[in-house]
């Protein structure tokens, strides 16, 4: 069984963890927005590359048996940006996709009618690629955006590993990102997702062989407010709220003690060099239920071609 909801894997790309008597979550993830979230770059070819190290300090869903574990998740993740020229009500029509390489080890303890176990387990490879279609606008202070996300089951599952880099569903997720760029060099912005996952159809609980997982519906938002020291550094503080908003069912019923939520906080700095940009954070978790709980460093490299 998967053990969160949306952990990154990047999304860079996310972390699974399984275990064959539990079950597993969404690959929606918290993390790749911060700096101008809603202001898409301008027309032409960019490319980000994220590089996320998060050392695990909690598993827990209760709902599930998971009271504790730790270990720790390397990942990789690819986002080409497409901008056009033209788009929709006056915009600029926009393409990406999130390209995750995962790279994770873990110990988890659960609860069960024998008493407490512990899970190990490690596990790499592609995780589950994001593809989305989306519409950008400007305002000399406002700038926003649109997109629809689909996540898809690109990386291996196999539900008699204890753990897995892919999640074996889709996750639709439509998207809506504000900035506000201020003349005294303050930025806010904002991206609020809406994840609808499906379900998993291979998944079968040991012990009572309830068949198919289904992930409940949550929303989320990345957050990011900054000053610019100078025209090329700007420092601030970032993170993430998750909020779940249905329990999980196995085999069509409702898995109680599964709904999550995550407040993630840390520091932030962006550099810019002409086409070249220089992102790192460090996101800590504020207060988390039936998550997993990660202390996370961030190193963002940003290229305009």
């Amino acid at each position: 069984m998967k053990l969160v909801k949306g952990l990154v894997f990047v999304c860079l790309a996310t972390l699974v963890l399984v275990q064959p008597a539990w079950a597993f979550n969404s690959s929606s993830f918290n993390g790749t927005a911060d700096f101008y979230a809603g202001a898409a770059p301008p027309p032409g070819l960019h490319l980000i590359d994220y590089n996320v190290y998060m050392d695990i300090r909690k598993v827990e869903n209760k709902g599930q048996g998971l009271t504790d574990g730790a270990g720790t998740l390397t990942a990789i993740a690819f986002r080409p940006i497409y901008v056009m020229e033209k788009g929709l009500l006056g915009g600029n029509l926009l393409f990406h996709s999130i390209i995750p390489l995962l790279s994770m080890e873990a110990n988890v303890t659960a609860q069960t009618p024998g008493g407490p176990i512990t899970v190990q387990g490690h596990d790499g490879g592609l995780g589950d690629i994001y593809f989305g279609i989306g519409n950008a606008w400007h305002t000399p202070v406002w700038h926003w955006l649109t997109v629809l996300d689909v996540i898809t089951p690109t990386g291996h599952f196999d539900p008699n590993k204890p753990m897995n880099v892919g999640n074996n569903a889709f996750v639709i997720e439509p998207v809506v990102a504000v900035t506000g760029l201020f003349a005294n060099g303050f930025e806010t912005s904002a991206k609020l997702m809406y994840s609808i996952p499906t379900k998993n159809s291979d998944y079968i609980e040991p012990g009572t062989g309830l068949k198919g997982y289904q992930t409940g519906q949550a929303i989320h938002m990345d957050y990011n407010v900054n000053y610019a020291l100078t025209k090329d550094f700007k420092l601030g503080v970032t993170g993430w709220i998750w909020q779940g908003l249905e329990s999980d069912e196995i085999g069509g019923v409702k898995r109680h003690d599964t709904k999550d939520f995550e407040f993630s906080m840390g520091p932030a700095m962006r550099y810019q060099n002409g086409k070249f940009g220089l992102v790192g954070k460090y996101v800590v978790p504020i207060s988390a239920e039936n998550r997993i709980e990660a202390n996370q460093l961030w190193i963002d490299l940003i290229y305009s071609f």
